[in-house]
């Protein structure tokens, strides 16, 4: 079973992933912002200081895990894009190709 490459498909879903992941990238910046203004609503005696340490280091650790999977997303759409270059490529070079051998046989 041959199968078409759909470069413009490649394309539109690589400008969209890349669209989300700097969307989802600028939310999560503005909620870690809005979430610091907070301040320290735990308090600073013993146990608020502690709980304090715990939701930055938490907070700190999500908000690395989230920041590496939206840009591995804009990487995703960035390589469909490059896919979808190619693939159109391979297509101009192949029909060079046939182009020059129907001329060759006449």
């Amino acid at each position: 079973m041959v199968r078409a490459i759909d470069p413009d498909g490649l394309r539109n879903t690589g400008d969209r992933l890349q669209d989300v992941s700097d969307r989802f990238l600028t939310e999560l910046r503005t909620f870690l912002a809005d979430l610091a203004a907070f301040g320290a609503p735990w308090g600073d005696d013993d146990i608020g200081s502690l709980i304090g340490a715990a939701c930055e280091e938490v907070t700190a650790y999500a908000a690395e895990c989230f920041e590496s999977a939206i840009e591995e997303l804009g990487v995703v759409g960035v390589d469909l894009n490059g896919m979808a270059h190619r693939g159109e490529e391979t297509e101009r070079l192949i029909s060079e190709h046939f182009t020059g051998f129907s001329r060759e046989l006449g």
